[in-house]
Formats: C-alpha cells, structure tokens, sequence
C-alpha cells in the first residue's frame, strides 16, 4: 500500500462526498466521513494495528458511505461497487480489495462484523455514541430522517429511540468494549434523565 494510493482514495470519495447528493445529507456526509477517517487511525493506534491493516481500515473508512450517492437504503452495496471499480483501477490485489469491502459491508446496520478489521470500522463509524459529540449528531440523523425517510418522530419518540439504540448497540473491538463502552454508557443515562423528565411532565 503507498500513500499515494491512500491520497488517490481520499481526493476521490472527498469529490464524490461533496458533489453528489451526499453534500445534502446532514449527518452521512464528508465531515461524518473524516471523522470515521481519523476515528480509525485513532484505534488502530491504541488496539497497535500494523501499517498495511491501517491503510486498509483508512480505505474503507473513506468508501463507506460513497453508497449515498447512489440510494440511501441499502446504500452499502453500491459503496462497495463504487470501491471495487476504483480500487481495481488503481492495480490493487483483490485480497486487499475483498477485505475492504468485508468491512464497508459489516457497517450495515445493525452491524455485523467478521473479523478484527470489520470491528475496528464498525468502531470507527459509531464511535460518537461514546462522546459528546452524540448529542449533536443525533440531531443532524433526526433531520436527515426527516428529509430523505420521511421519518418524523415527537421529540419523546426520538430520544425513546435514542435509548434503544443504545441499550441494544455493542462495541465490537477490545478498546470498545473497554474504553468506548463507558461512554456510551453515561451517554445511556443521560437519555434516561431527559426522558425522566418527560414522564414528569
């Protein structure tokens, strides 16, 4: 893996990001998509990935949601046909290729990975459910909904699904079952006491 086929990814999906129809979504745009970028270094550095199973992590962090600018259901599938064709332009081996795509497809919520890589990316793109970010997010997903699912929910309704989602989600690698998980978790109680006080009202 070079750099310069990492640089090549990155200005690639950067350009599809921000000219499609992705540049209108709220929340699975290229900010959310940087993030995860940077969320994925951040872990293989701590879990002590080596270099070319980071650079295949960084690659599928960019491509993940590149499927966004095709549909947004089922988005996944065409995120991998969009990094299969660009990759297999850029000569890399379709080992490295699959494992890749294993990871985009393991994304899919609710998410389902297979092997360490898949884990680390699952990570990576829900890693905010364990920080303060969370509670921004949460609210650019709820107008995203809103616009393009036609799914309007009462403000009870979102954090009662907020706290679904967070009860039933579990980190997959080994730093985010013990790291990540504490966050989520006082994330967790923090929805509990908003809804605490809806019931008291």
């Amino acid at each position: 893996m070079t750099t310069m086929t990492i640089e090549n990814v990155s200005k690639f999906c950067s350009g599809l990001l921000t000219s499609s129809k992705c540049k209108e979504l709220p929340f699975h745009n290229l900010e959310h998509t940087k993030e995860v970028v940077q969320n994925v270094k951040y872990l293989c550095a701590a879990m002590d990935i080596n270099s070319v199973e980071t650079d295949l992590l960084i690659i599928a962090a960019w491509f993940h949601d590149t499927g966004f600018s095709k549909t947004y259901k089922d988005h996944e599938a065409e995120s991998i046909i969009i990094a299969k064709k660009f990759l297999s332009s850029l000569g890399m081996e379709s080992d490295s290729i699959n494992r890749i795509c294993n990871c985009i497809e393991a994304t899919k919520m609710p998410q389902s990975p297979t092997d360490r890589l898949s884990e680390i990316l699952c990570d990576a793109d829900i890693f905010h459910i364990s920080n303060s970010h969370f509670f921004y997010r949460k609210l650019l997903l709820r107008r995203e909904w809103e616009l393009f699912c036609d799914i309007k929910t009462t403000n009870k309704e979102w954090h009662l699904l907020n706290l679904k989602f967070l009860k039933e989600h579990h980190f997959r690698s080994d730093y985010g079952k013990q790291t990540l998980e504490i966050g989520k978790q006082e994330n967790l109680h923090k929805v509990e006491n908003i809804l605490n006080y809806f019931n008291e009202y």
